[in-house]
C-alpha cells in the first residue's frame, strides 16, 4: 500500500449536545453506544489476555505507507525517520488500557526524544471526532504527529498493518525500516529496555 494521500477532520463541532431526536434516531444513537461499548470491552480482553495484535512481526521490514497527519503535514513511513527510533502507536481514545498506557508513552517520549525517539500515532476513533480527538491529544500532552481519517478498524495504516487489538505499538527502526518490536513487547518497561539497547547503538555509529 502507498497509503492515502490525505485527508480532513472536522474542524467544528455541533453547538448543541443534545439536539431533539425521534425515536428512529434515539435507536440508532442507542446501538452505536452499544457499538463503542463493545469494541471498548473487546480491546480491554484483548490487551490483557497479550494476543497477537496485528498481522506484523518482530524482525520483519515495515509496510511502507506516505499518509498526511492531523496537522496537514506529509509523512512518508518509515523514510522520514533516518537515525531515528519510532514507535507506531495504533490506539483510540475510547480503549481503556490505551488510556492506561499512554502516561508510559508520554514519558518515555519525554526521556528519549532528545536521543532520537519518535512516535507516529494512529487514532481508530470513530467516525466525526476529529474535535474530540484534538482535545484529548491537547489535554493528554501528546506532542507528537497523530494520524486520523475516521475510519475506525478500517482505518488505512491499521488495515496495512492488520491491526486486531490495541493499544497496538510497532517499534521500527528508521534506517533499516525492520520491526523491533511489536505489541506486548513494546508496552511499558519493555519499551524503556529496547530503547536504552537500540539509541545507545545507533549512538556509537
Amino acid at each position: 500500500m502507498n497509503g492515502r494521500d490525505g485527508f480532513e477532520i472536522e474542524s467544528l463541532v455541533h453547538r448543541d449536545y443534545f439536539p431533539p431526536m425521534n425515536n428512529a434516531k434515539l435507536g440508532k444513537h442507542f446501538l452505536l453506544l452499544c457499538a463503542v461499548a463493545i469494541a471498548t470491552g473487546l480491546c480491554a480482553v484483548s490487551a490483557k489476555a497479550g494476543d497477537k495484535r496485528s498481522a506484523v512481526s518482530a524482525g520483519q521490514k515495515a509496510p511502507i505507507f506516505q499518509v498526511r497527519t492531523i496537522d496537514g503535514k506529509t509523512v512518508k513511513f518509515p523514510d522520514d525517520y533516518k537515525g531515528k527510533v519510532v514507535l507506531l502507536d495504533f490506539w483510540a481514545t475510547w480503549c481503556g488500557p490505551c488510556r492506561e498506557e499512554l502516561p508510559n508513552v508520554v514519558a518515555t517520549y519525554q526521556k528519549y526524544h532528545a536521543k532520537g525517539f519518535e512516535v507516529l500515532s494512529v487514532s481508530l476513533d470513530l467516525p466525526r471526532q476529529g474535535p474530540a480527538l484534538l482535545q484529548f491529544i491537547h489535554d493528554n500532552n501528546m506532542t507528537w504527529p497523530q494520524i486520523y481519517d475516521g475510519q475506525y478498524w478500517k482505518a488505512a495504516v491499521a488495515k496495512e498493518y492488520g491491526v486486531q487489538a490495541i493499544p497496538c505499538p510497532v517499534l521500527v527502526d528508521g534506517d533499516t525500516g525492520l520491526i523491533l518490536a511489536e505489541g506486548p513487547d513494546a508496552l511499558g518497561q519493555d519499551l524503556a529496555h529496547l530503547l536504552d539497547t537500540t539509541l545507545a547503538a545507533k549512538a556509537k555509529k
